[in-house]
């Protein structure tokens, strides 16, 4: 590129942002304060960072595996259902407890619909315990296994089709980012609050006790109180969150991220190892864990349900409900 042309290039004014950018930074006002979003460079230091936030959420959502349907039959044919379930109850169960899918399926659209789509979260656990295993033909009593088991089973996002289910799980990913940056902030001002009170408190006892051997004491503690009460200061006014912010969402993954687990289990759920021993009865499974801004680790499936079941899943756990109020 010629000066002249480096020239032009660098009077150009900028380009406006992409319409979905343009609304993240609108979300971003929203959560973390329109003091921030009145920064003069506000829209400049952030367009990139937000881009990138975005398609590193995008990212995420294309790992996720396809959407497995979730129902008794499932429950029986396929080996990943059998393996996030305990039983085909806990399907009936789970569909039961899901306010976010009884709404939903109260909507007239959802009316029209054989099948629905969802997220289910669930945590991973392991056990120990002695087990009987089939070592070529002879079986072996007491022989130590892993047990692979699932819990807090979560049905989210509703929606009419795939698409739309990954459509918000990109925006709930980047809303997952803001809540992360904004959880900092909200630590960051109680810790500040903590400080003032301690710096209060140290204060009165010297007013109260001027004479008191401790007095030096409380005044270099006072002197440290007042210099982190400066850093904390400084970090929290609106230039300085919106630098902390942009470095922030150019490395999301520190506070997002997804990790492929493969396994081989068999029909009672244990673990199993490449051999001769896991050749009769063992099941490949791939499910993807998410580690989110609670640094809990929760496996993340998109699945499909049939709107039928799901509503009778809803009547049954409301007559079970009733009779629990009745008795």
């Amino acid at each position: 590129m010629n000066p002249f042309s480096a020239l032009r290039a660098w009077l150009m004014p900028t380009p406006p942002p992409a319409p979905e950018v343009r609304a993240a930074l609108a979300r971003v006002a929203e959560v973390l304060g329109q003091a921030l979003a009145a920064e003069p460079d506000f829209e400049r230091r952030l367009c990139g960072p937000v881009a990138h936030a975005l398609t590193y959420c995008a990212a995420l959502v294309d790992a996720l595996p396809g959407a497995i349907e979730i129902s008794r039959q499932s429950f029986a044919n396929d080996p990943l259902v059998h393996t996030l379930f305990a039983s085909a109850d806990d399907i009936a169960d789970t569909i039961g407890r899901s306010r976010a899918l009884r709404a939903f399926l109260d909507t007239p659209a959802a009316w029209q619909q054989e099948h629905f789509h969802a997220l289910l979260a669930a945590r991973r656990h392991h056990k120990r315990v002695l087990g009987v295993a089939d070592h070529g033909g002879v079986i072996a009593t007491e022989v130590p296994q892993c047990l692979l088991y699932f819990s807090e089973h979560t049905l989210v996002w509703p929606a009419l089709d795939e698409s739309a289910l990954r459509a918000a799980l990109r925006e709930a990913a980047f809303e997952s980012l803001l809540q992360t940056f904004a959880e900092h902030l909200a630590a960051a001002r109680h810790t500040r609050d903590s400080l003032k009170m301690e710096r209060e408190l140290e204060k009165t006892r010297i007013q109260r006790r001027p004479d008191d051997p401790q007095a030096e004491r409380f005044t270099r503690r006072i002197a440290e109180l007042d210099e982190q009460l400066r850093k904390l200061a400084d970090g929290l006014l609106a230039p300085q969150q919106l630098r902390a912010l942009a470095e922030f969402l150019q490395r999301p993954e520190q506070a997002l991220r997804i990790d492929p687990i493969d396994l081989q289990v068999d029909r009672r759920g244990a673990i199993v190892q490449d051999g001769p021993s896991a050749a009769r009865d063992a099941m490949r499974i791939r499910f993807i864990e998410a580690t989110g801004r609670d640094r809990r680790r929760y496996v993340l499936q998109p699945v499909r349900l049939r709107s039928d079941e799901a509503r009778e899943a809803f009547a049954r756990a409301r007559e079970l409900r009733d009779r629990l109020l009745v008795l």
